[in-house]
């Protein structure tokens, strides 16, 4: 940035050349920076970023980004095998969430 600045001094206020320059340097090096990506959806980098794949009885993981919304919802108690209730889990693994299912007693 300081290049710039003593390239715009050094500038005679006349010189349109000089100005195409500053402009196209400009453009350039705007164009070159490189912006890192987005959190990428279903990604997890931690355990904490994995949660239950539905309000209710969920057989799956998603990331926090994908969470549904639960506001205003009412579940039974009950302890349904093959979910994630009563001491199942969700967990990050190869990037990737996934349930940890409890083990019921026969």
């Amino acid at each position: 940035m300081q290049f710039l600045l003593q390239l715009v001094i050094v500038m005679n206020k006349n010189n349109f050349f000089g100005v195409c320059v500053l402009f196209v340097i400009l453009f350039v090096v705007s164009g070159c920076v490189v912006k890192p990506p987005a959190v990428v959806s279903g990604f997890c980098s931690s355990d904490a970023d994995c949660v239950p794949d539905a309000c209710c009885h969920a057989v799956g993981c998603v990331s926090k980004d994908q969470a549904p919304q639960c506001d205003d919802v009412f579940c039974t108690m009950e302890c349904r095998e093959g979910t994630l209730d009563c001491g199942g889990y969700c967990t990050c693994e190869n990037n990737k969430c996934v349930a940890v299912y409890a083990e019921f007693g026969i």
